[in-house]
């Protein structure tokens, strides 16, 4: 066991020595992190709730006369329209339809004549809506006014149904809103009203890519001795094989450790990023994060001949698992939830943006088993490889 740290020391001091692997490891990332947050902060992340302008409302009353249309006029000076539609009375048709065009108004209702004497009968009562250039504004108004006319409707029908004795209970649903308690409520449906920044999602991603990137250090400090030709030499110590290769990937996931901390704690300080409430869960996910890339690299480099080839493997699957789990850019979900479910990073990644959004832990475990079998399937892969390969020259 004393030979193990002896060794994993000196791999640590030969990386902390390496210009190269210190930037590589502590400082690209976080560079990486605050570029593509905040390139991308209009682009990736749970955005907020859209405003809604209010929408100038061309009214036409066909009659003439807005007395004739007192259920109307009365709506339209409901305080419950405020910050949804603006209306303005229009002398004509034409005159409301010139200014849909010019842009005067953004919606126009045309108002029948009798609209008062067709409700007095218990008939269906009609609006005529003419649609602006803007669909959203459309949408607004629409809504408003089939609201309007379903709930005169819907009493209509209930008296003719029901008798006289539905026009109380239709006279209570009539109630202005502030006289009553509101039947919907607004909130956001994500867990625990949380949401998601660009730097957040892009902090996750890149945490989990450079952790996959970690086992290139693996397959460069095993191939080294063998390149260096100083494997004969140690072979001659009293070192064994064994505590030579175990020394040497306890020495880089101390490492890939320490860079995991890094890009969590630096990534707060300076970028604001929030991991969730779940610090240990984090933590575990990072440590079985790294056990999946020890283990990988630990199998591609027992069965290739060559640290090219070895780190061309490495390479291909790391970048390839990060853009197929959404972590270069967030892709369907159809896809993320197909085609993303075969790689190491989606299993992750979809947990720690589920504590950045403070999902319960129901949510939470199905993802830690799945990551701990794929870590338990990889590191019997790696023993085995290791005892059928072997590190030797």
């Amino acid at each position: 066991m004393a030979n193990i740290w002896t060794i994993a020391a000196n791999e640590l001091r030969m990386m902390f020595r390496s210009r190269s692997v210190m930037l590589n490891t502590f400082l690209l990332p976080l560079v990486l992190i605050f570029l593509l947050g905040a390139a991308l902060s209009g682009v990736v992340g749970v955005k907020g709730d859209s405003s809604i302008d209010p929408v100038r409302v061309a009214v036409v009353y066909t009659g003439g006369d807005p007395q004739e249309a007192s259920a109307v006029a009365d709506f339209m000076k409901s305080p419950e329209l405020d910050g949804y539609i603006i209306p303005v009375e229009s002398s004509s048709r034409d005159e409301a339809e010139s200014g849909l065009r010019n842009g005067k108004y953004g919606y126009a209702v045309i108002v029948p004549q009798d609209f008062d004497g067709k409700v007095q009968r218990g008939q269906e009562v009609k609006l005529e809506y003419i649609l602006g250039k803007n669909s959203m504004d459309n949408t607004v108004a629409g809504t408003v006014f089939d609201n309007f006319l379903g709930a005169i409707n819907y009493r209509q029908a209930a008296v003719q149904a029901l008798g006289p004795q539905a026009a109380v209970a239709a006279a209570a649903a009539a109630e202005p809103a502030s006289s009553r308690e509101t039947a919907v409520k607004l909130g956001d449906l994500n867990n625990g009203g949380q949401s998601y920044t660009a730097s957040q999602y892009y902090a996750a991603s890149m945490l989990l890519m450079f952790l996959l990137y970690s086992g290139l250090d693996v397959s460069g400090s095993l191939f080294g001795e063998k390149d260096r030709h100083t494997l004969y030499r140690l072979g001659s110590t009293p070192v064994t094989g064994r505590e030579l290769f175990f020394g040497k990937i306890l020495g880089i996931g101390i490492v890939a450790a320490l860079q995991c901390a890094t890009i969590i704690i630096l990534s707060n300080l300076l970028f604001g990023v929030y991991w969730g409430n779940r610090p240990w869960l984090l933590i575990l996910f990072c440590l079985l994060m790294i056990v999946v890339s020890m283990t990988f690299s630990i199998i591609v480099s027992m069965f290739c001949k060559t640290l090219t080839t070895a780190n061309t493997i490495v390479n291909f699957v790391t970048v390839g698992m990060t853009f197929l789990s959404g972590g270069m850019n967030p892709l369907p979900d159809e896809w993320v939830h197909s085609v993303g479910l075969f790689t190491f990073n989606h299993w992750a990644m979809d947990s720690i943006i589920r504590m950045m959004l403070h999902s319960g832990l129901s949510q939470l475990l199905p993802n830690l088993w799945v990551m701990s079998l794929i870590a338990l399937v990889l590191l019997g892969a790696a023993i085995f490889s290791y005892r059928k390969v072997g590190y030797h020259a």
